[in-house]
């Protein structure tokens, strides 16, 4: 038999059955993966959440004291229902009066609340325009304030961090656990810290104050524009509610985009080191008590989380201002206060 007689009848075996290393690896390929792929995976994963662990208290850092929410009262443990009074400052939102020096403004006001087992959570806004009764405060010099009706924002501006969480826990009458003052800076270090968070503009923006000018569509937002994104104010019908809805689509994006870190501890922890790095924290948040609640947060999916807003109307006296809905509120609230 010739050299050419016996490579065509080696090609015509091959072509009806491989050799056994070929039939081998196509039969691992086909075949469903064994459990211990599944083992690994998940053993993966518990280092991951190990790790991170490990490290939250490496990049949180000392949290500067702002307020005592109730110095008489034991705080609940760690393990336990938690309310988080969550608020947003923002020093340069382009307004005259910012740039001069006299301090920040509450720009966005949130009320977590985080189930007992940590497998559910409610983001509650709150409308800084909201038209609410502001019991009495103490003013940032010091002075007394006494109680009056005005925007609740101007709790903040007039008398502080302990003003605006006196005046939540009135209004809604739910124990507020910890307070957390987030500057809006920080969110550009966050969103860099992940690689950047995907929006959708169902119209192109090209907003002077925020400098932020992009076309209709989809976009990966990196730090600078998130920023300018959550700032942005004319834009839609220009409202608070408008705003309000739009920044709650950006942190289910951004809330999205964090867990997919999660087997990402060197990521997370560069997102966690960014988000705390412009905070300040009532005395009892110390960073024992913030890792705690972090590290209890591994079995809190995105989907589990509840974004919501407290229910209102325009204000009677002032259309440009809003007045809770009493009847939904109270069905709003009442849960969250157990």
């Amino acid at each position: 038999m010739d050299d050419l007689t016996m490579l065509r009848d080696l090609g015509g075996q091959l072509e009806h059955e491989p050799p056994a290393t070929l039939a081998r690896q196509r039969q691992r390929l086909l075949a469903p993966p064994p459990r211990r792929v599944r083992g690994w995976t998940m053993l993966a994963l518990a280092a991951a959440v190990t790790a991170l662990v490990a490290v939250i208290p490496t990049v949180i850092p000392t949290v500067i004291p702002t307020v005592d929410l109730d110095g008489s009262a034991a705080r609940p443990a760690p393990d336990g229902p938690l309310n988080v009074l969550l608020v947003g400052t923002d020093s340069e939102s382009g307004s005259p009066r910012f740039r001069t020096g006299r301090g920040t403004r509450t720009d966005t006001m949130i009320l977590l609340h985080l189930a007992a087992d940590r497998k559910k959570a409610t983001v509650l806004n709150i409308p800084r325009d909201s038209i609410v009764d502001i019991p009495p405060c103490l003013s940032t010099a010091g002075t007394n304030l006494p109680a009056r009706t005005d925007m609740i924002n101007q709790a903040y501006a007039t008398g502080g961090q302990a003003c605006v969480l006196n005046t939540v826990e009135s209004t809604t009458r739910i124990r507020v656990d910890h307070l957390v003052e987030l500057d809006f800076s920080a969110f550009e270090g966050m969103v860099d810290a992940l690689g950047g968070v995907e929006v959708s503009l169902p119209r192109p923006v090209d907003d002077l104050k925020t400098k932020l000018k992009l076309p209709a569509g989809r976009h990966l937002l990196n730090g600078d524009q998130a920023l300018g994104y959550v700032r942005l104010r004319n834009y839609g019908d220009g409202s608070d509610l408008s705003r309000i809805k739009r920044q709650q689509g950006f942190m289910k994006a951004l809330v999205k985009k964090a867990a997919g870190q999660l087997t990402d501890p060197v990521r997370l922890a560069a997102f966690l080191g960014a988000a705390t790095k412009s905070i300040k924290t009532d005395p009892s948040l110390d960073v024992g008590t913030m890792s705690a609640i972090l590290s209890s947060l591994t079995e809190l999916k995105p989907g589990a989380i509840t974004y919501t807003t407290v229910p209102t109307r325009p204000h009677p006296e002032d259309r440009n201002r809003l007045q809770w809905l009493p009847g939904p509120a109270e069905r709003l609230f009442a849960p969250l206060r157990k």
